[in-house]
């Protein structure tokens, strides 16, 4: 079985499964029904380290792609075919700037491509090419209706945004202006090369973007908070370990940073504003 079988047959395996209305249950395809957004995907992928948080209860039509492919591939392998360097949120936007930050997004479908909807400009929902036909286009979708569900669309659809190309071992170089642009977006010297700067700069909107939606607080696990730990560490401020749990020792750390930091409320939480001045380039 080729990999992209492999991404089509995990998801196909997965219609029908249902939203929970509370964290019980969540193994069984229909049981416990609701609207609550508690979901196995969100459960296995926290477990693994996924995310800035734990996102049960949360929108999950991204979070549902992702589980995919980290079930068929594992963690490590999962978020390099679908280029997830850094700090991951789950969130339609921040999926499809990888792929357009490699170049690896256009309006041409391949089964196996990670479909992105948009509706009045903003990216709102996403899912899974499982079919590809000169009119039309079969997808699967988590999120959708509450449960995840197969639809076809036609290819024309003006709520079709784009597709991201995740890389199957296709060995498609990087092409520069793509990259160029987004560098230009960051703020960064626009050189086409995806080198430490880049990440680093990417590594930070990210972040604050993410906390835009997310505050980093206590009980928070995953890549986000550890990037956060190795920063205030890297600022003199010691959070008692670069583990990616956010634990008391990150709490006491991120509040005496903010103390001495104007404009900043000592709360303990990582904020937008708190993002912006830790990681500001």
């Amino acid at each position: 079985m080729s990999d992209v079988e492999k991404v089509v047959s995990i998801a196909l395996g997965e219609v029908g499964y249902v939203e929970k209305a509370s964290n019980g249950s969540l193994d069984l395809k229909t049981a416990n029904a609701g609207t609550g957004n508690w979901t196995k995907y969100a459960r296995d992928l926290w477990q693994a380290g996924y995310y800035n948080g734990n996102k049960n209860g949360y929108e999950w039509c991204d979070v549902f792609v992702d589980w995919v492919f980290f079930k068929a591939f594992g963690k490590t392998e999962g978020e390099l075919m679908q280029y997830q360097t850094g700090p991951l949120g789950a969130a339609c936007p921040y999926s499809a700037g990888y792929y357009k930050a490699r170049g690896r997004y256009d309006r041409e479908p391949r089964t196996g491509d990670q479909v992105f909807y948009q509706q009045d400009g903003q990216l709102v929902h996403t899912g899974i090419v499982v079919g590809v036909a000169e009119t039309t286009i079969t997808t699967v979708e988590g999120n959708a209706g509450n449960r995840v569900v197969k639809r076809t669309r036609l290819r024309a659809d003006s709520y079709i945004d784009g597709y991201g190309h995740p890389d199957y071992g296709d060995g498609a170089a990087v092409p520069a202006e793509p990259v160029k642009a987004w560098q230009s977006w960051l703020g960064v010297k626009p050189d086409g090369s995806y080198g430490p700067d880049t990440r680093a700069a990417a590594v930070a909107r990210t972040l604050r973007g993410m906390a835009r939606l997310h505050a980093l607080r206590r009980g928070d696990r995953g890549e986000a908070v550890q990037a956060l730990q190795g920063r205030l560490y890297s600022l003199g401020y010691d959070p008692r370990g670069l583990d990616g749990s956010f634990g008391p020792g990150t709490e006491t750390a991120l509040r005496a940073y903010q103390e001495r930091t104007d404009g900043l409320d000592a709360d303990g939480r990582a904020g937008p504003d708190t993002m912006a001045a830790l990681f500001a380039l």
